[in-house]
C-alpha cells in the first residue's frame, strides 16, 4: 500500500481507489450501450402517449390561475370599498362637528345653562 501525501490527511490508498474504479467502471460490452440507447429512445418516443411528466403541473397551473383570479377579484373589491369609505368618513367627520365658532365659546359666560342647551338642541342640524 502506497500513500500519496498530496491527497487527504493520511495520503491516498491505491488499493481502495482501484477497488472503487473496478466497482464503478463502465461496462465493456457494447451490447449494454446499444440497449441503453434503445431504452432511451423508446422512452422519448412514448412521451406523447399517456401521462407526461408535465401533466400534473398543468393541472396545478389551472388551479393556480383560478386562485389568482379570485385573489384579484377580492383585492379589487377591497380597493373599491376603501376608496368609497374615505370620502364618506371625511364627510361624516365634518357633518358631525358642531358649528360653533371659537369666538362664541370665548364670549359666552354660561355655556352649561339649561336654556343654552335647549337652544343648541333645537338649532343643531
Amino acid at each position: 500500500m502506497t500513500f500519496d501525501s498530496r491527497i487527504g490527511p493520511n495520503g491516498r490508498e491505491d488499493d481502495v481507489t482501484n477497488a472503487l474504479r473496478e466497482l464503478y467502471a463502465p461496462p465493456a460490452d457494447d451490447r449494454y450501450w446499444s440497449d441503453l440507447a434503445q431504452r432511451i429512445m423508446a422512452r422519448v418516443s412514448s412521451e406523447g402517449e399517456g401521462d407526461a411528466w408535465w401533466q400534473p403541473l398543468a393541472q396545478l397551473a389551472r388551479v393556480g390561475v383560478l386562485a389568482a383570479g379570485v385573489a384579484l377579484a377580492v383585492a379589487s373589491i377591497a380597493l373599491t370599498r376603501s376608496r368609497t369609505a374615505e370620502p364618506s368618513l371625511a364627510y361624516e367627520s365634518l357633518a358631525d362637528t358642531p358649528r360653533t365658532s371659537f369666538l362664541q365659546i370665548a364670549i359666552e359666560p354660561d355655556v352649561n345653562s339649561a336654556r343654552e342647551a335647549t337652544l343648541r338642541y333645537v338649532i343643531a342640524p
